[in-house]
């Protein structure tokens, strides 16, 4: 490891480099602004030369996985929840085991990094092209935090999950839709409520879907990682998110009758809380008070005739 200032703005540029992952181009005269496959951004993201739309793209996209503890941080400031800190505390042990043990045991460059020579990496255009980052590549990081980030949405959402209510009654409260929609409103990735409909959960984990999900490709399109890199660092993610998961979900369930309560001075609020719900019954098509449900109850899997002749009773009921 060592330190290179450049002469100009006296600036830290970088902090640590192993030798092995170094580019060709790379040195302490020209430091950044020798890469010949582009320009080198803020958070090891590389704009190519002659940029395209799907390169522009893949630049937005590579922000997310540090624009979402970003606001995770300001939603943690307005709450002070357990809820956000988690994700916080998630955000650091992925990138702590990434950076300080996992890449320097595989210590594998990043794509480009030995020079253009013949069977070098080329874009579209056939032109030499690879990353403007000096560290290493093997695993993505970008990839880690955005895939764990994913399963954290799928595992909470998950067991979460209850019936839509239309399944189960007839009345439809718009009021309360509207309602159930604005508690859905939320930057951190878990589940925002206790429990959640099928619809509701679809609808938070596709769009949670649709900011992380092309996250690893888009590395790959900026040849900033291989392919095997982002699927190292996908996998990862995954691993990491389930033994986070395990180990929150043990946590929330121990302290769960501390929700609400507010500690270390009153600078957090214990807002993580484990599912609970009740099933609230009244008889059909009657205007009586909603009852809590005493009896067991188990839902079965039937026939698509069954389910005909169901309603069609039904029907005639009427």
């Amino acid at each position: 490891s060592f330190q290179v200032i450049c002469p100009c703005r006296f600036e830290l540029i970088e902090f640590s480099m192993r030798e092995e992952c170094i580019p060709w181009w790379y040195n302490a005269t020209v430091g950044f602004e020798g890469c010949p496959y582009g320009r080198r951004l803020p958070g090891d993201v590389t704009l190519p030369n002659d940029a395209r739309f799907i390169d522009w793209v893949a630049v937005v996209y590579s922000y997310i996985p540090f624009v979402v503890p970003v606001l995770v941080f300001a939603e943690l400031l307005c709450t002070r929840g357990t809820r956000q800190l988690s994700v916080l505390l998630f955000t650091g042990m992925t990138t702590l085991m990434n950076e300080l043990l996992v890449k320097p045991f595989f210590a594998t460059a990043r794509p480009g990094a030995f020079g253009p020579a013949p069977g070098a990496l080329t874009d579209s255009f056939g032109q030499p092209a690879g990353s403007c980052n000096t560290t290493c590549g093997m695993p993505s990081s970008h990839s880690t935090m955005a895939i764990g980030f994913l399963m954290l949405t799928m595992f909470d959402g998950i067991i979460r999950l209850k019936p839509d209510s239309n399944v189960l009654t007839q009345d439809k409260d718009e009021v309360e839709m509207q309602q159930r929609l604005k508690e859905m409103i939320s930057v951190t990735p878990l589940a925002p409520k206790r429990v959640m409909s099928n619809t509701e959960f679809l609808g938070f984990y596709f769009t949670w879907q649709l900011l992380l999900g092309p996250v690893p490709l888009m590395r790959v399109v900026l040849h900033d990682h291989t392919a095997a890199q982002v699927c190292l660092g996908g996998m990862l993610g995954a691993v990491y998110a389930v033994l986070w998961f395990r180990f929150t979900i043990y946590m929330i369930n121990r302290y769960k009758h501390k929700v609400g309560h507010r500690f270390f001075c009153g600078l957090l609020k214990h807002n993580y809380a484990p599912v609970a719900m009740r099933v609230m019954a009244r008889p059909s098509g009657q205007d009586g008070t909603w009852q809590e449900l005493q009896w067991d109850a188990k839902i079965e899997e039937v026939e698509a005739e069954n389910v005909e002749t169901g309603a069609a009773s039904s029907e005639e009921t009427e």
